[in-house]
């Protein structure tokens, strides 16, 4: 049987996720069409800044598992 604060887990990982995107979409569209910008000056600072946050989170999950096995 799962467990229940597994599956609290999920949703909750799920619904941030939903949120992000969201978010992520909405800033696009506002920036574009209310503020002018084109597409490619969006693009690039959101893929620096995606490639940033997933280095960190890489950093943060395998930092943990490397000091677990010490």
């Amino acid at each position: 049987m799962a467990d229940p604060n597994v599956d609290r887990i999920a949703i909750l990982l799920g619904a941030a996720t939903a949120g992000a995107i969201v978010a992520a979409v909405s800033l696009g569209y506002i920036a574009h069409y209310d503020f002018g910008f084109s597409r490619q000056e969006i693009r690039t600072p959101a893929l620096r800044i995606a490639a940033i946050v997933a280095l960190l989170l890489a950093v943060e999950f395998f930092g943990k598992k490397l000091s677990e096995s010490k």
